[in-house]
């Protein structure tokens, strides 16, 4: 017996199955989208935990219950939840049974009244009752007796395997051995992390049928596809293409900040005694490059991007606010070391408040709180806030990010930054343009105004058919009311509240 426990690896999902039913749980709540996944694990911990075979049963409300006989109830037919619930509890000897979708069944009283019996009688029998479904909906009468197991996202060793079974179909249909690279091999599993098993075979059928290969050649198609089912997800956003440190005008401070702390997150620095770096909030004027800054960050990293729109989380939109939370952060967690990219995060708060039972609000904030505080693995948060006078104290306390820059209107050295940036991003020729000259003449403007501004001049020469002059970005500045005029007592305000309290990003 001993020596089957030893072949399940008590790190993965199967060993952790195997550790509630050693430690006596009776009902254990699955929660994952992967039933095939799920199910191969539950046989892997079975035949490995115990000498003789058990069997596993599974249910749903369409098939009723499948799997060896002679089954739980004759025919194996029973599509009611209740008679399924009852046909477990007649059935003698040991018996794993998986009901796959059952939490709809969850608001009848009956159904957890059952439960709650089976709870307690299938103690001690080797009877063991597994909820499979992927949203977690648990009525607090089953809250003491029901264990919920967040069901983690494929580890890379699956998504290897995965990836060579896919690839060995392939192999049979081209007529020839189709492998990946070694020296590619990291990097390709690595854009599959956040995917599910199946999400994760989708892709590499998607990109070999039409690439006929599988290396770093084929990346950004991978991560093409990846950003489409991400999206599906209506709350998280996978940014694939990032601006650099030298697209970003000024935050001269922020960018040495970025660059100290690059090597953050690799094992030299923990045997160096330095914990993971764990975010940063940048709050301050609009149009300043609060957005571009964790943009840069992350493309200084090499990290991937992940944008969380507390919006959607909010409004409902992809489930409970809580549900849709707690499978963005297992997502995020999964596709680690990532940058979170929480933007305008007070928005979340105040424009939803209303309309959301305060409660959801204060279990949402209480859930990111804590996972701010105690998650694991390497995430790096990088929110953003264009008021932060509406974001709660306990979120921007010390200890909740390393670091709270303040995005000030740019001074005349960044001002000059900006332009050139923005000049050469459209591929024209400053050689003959002042950019001191543009620079002075621009106080009092953000970054986003600087950019609109040659954005306007651009068109201006384009529609009279010549390239751009200096003349046409001032004409196009000086028609500009900025921003530090039309708020400016909003302004006065934000730069107070930053004295001391934060550290400016320039």
């Amino acid at each position: 017996m001993n020596a089957k426990k030893a072949t399940v690896d008590r790190e993965g999902p199967a060993g952790k199955i195997a550790d509630l039913i050693d430690a006596g749980y009776t009902c254990i709540y699955l929660l994952s989208f992967e039933e095939e996944r799920v199910l191969r694990h539950v046989r892997e911990m079975s035949s490995a935990l115990f000498p003789e075979e058990v069997p596993l049963w599974t249910w749903s409300t369409t098939e009723g219950f499948q799997g060896p006989e002679p089954g739980p109830v004759k025919g194996q037919s029973v599509i009611e939840p209740m008679a399924a619930l009852r046909a477990v509890e007649g059935f003698e000897g040991k018996g794993h049974f998986v009901l796959k979708d059952f939490h709809p069944f969850l608001s009848d009283p009956l159904v957890v009244r059952k439960l709650r019996d089976l709870h307690q009688e299938m103690a001690g029998t080797g009877r063991v009752l597994f909820l499979l479904s992927p949203r977690l909906v648990l009525p607090h009468d089953l809250s003491k007796d029901v264990f919920v197991f967040d069901y983690p996202l494929p580890a890379p060793e699956e998504l290897d395997v995965a990836m060579h079974e896919e690839l060995a179909g392939f192999s049979d249909r081209f007529g020839e051995l189709l492998v990946v690279p070694s020296e590619d091999r990291e990097q390709i599993v690595r854009t599959f992390q956040g995917l599910t098993e199946q999400e994760a075979r989708q892709v590499v059928r998607l990109v070999v049928d039409r690439k006929k290969v599988l290396d770093a050649g084929v990346v950004d198609d991978l991560l093409e596809e990846k950003r489409q089912i991400i999206r599906k997800s209506e709350i998280l956003d996978y940014i694939p293409k990032l601006v650099t440190m030298d697209e970003v005008g000024g935050l001269g401070r922020f960018k040495r900040w970025a660059r100290v702390r690059a090597g953050g997150f690799t094992e030299a620095a923990r045997k160096f005694g330095l914990p993971q770096p764990k975010g940063i909030l940048v709050t301050g004027i609009s149009g300043c490059g609060k957005s571009l800054a964790i943009q840069a960050l992350a493309s200084h990293w090499n990290m991937p991007l992940l944008r969380l729109d507390m919006g959607r989380v909010f409004a409902g939109l992809a489930g409970s606010p809580e549900e849709s939370m707690r499978r963005a952060l297992i997502t995020v967690e999964a596709v680690a070391p990532a940058v979170l990219w929480i933007d305008e995060i007070e928005m979340g708060i105040s424009v939803f408040s209303d309309s959301v039972e305060s409660g959801a609000t204060s279990r949402i904030f209480a859930m990111f709180l804590t996972w701010m505080q105690e998650k694991m693995r390497p995430v790096f948060i990088g929110a953003t806030a264009n008021d932060i006078d509406r974001l709660p104290p306990e979120f921007i306390r010390k200890g909740r990010f390393d670091e709270v820059f303040f995005v000030d209107l740019p001074n005349e050295a960044d001002r000059k930054e900006i332009f050139k940036v923005h000049i050469n991003k459209r591929g024209k020729d400053i050689s003959e343009i002042s950019l001191d000259g543009l620079a002075k003449a621009t106080e009092g403007y953000s970054g986003a105004e600087i950019e609109q501004a040659i954005i306007a001049a651009l068109y201006e020469a384009f529609a009279e058919g010549r390239d751009l002059t200096i003349n046409d970005i001032y004409r196009c500045q000086e028609r500009m009311v900025p921003l530090a005029v039309t708020m400016k007592e909003q302004i006065i305000k934000t730069k107070r509240w930053a004295e001391d309290r934060a550290v400016r990003a320039s």
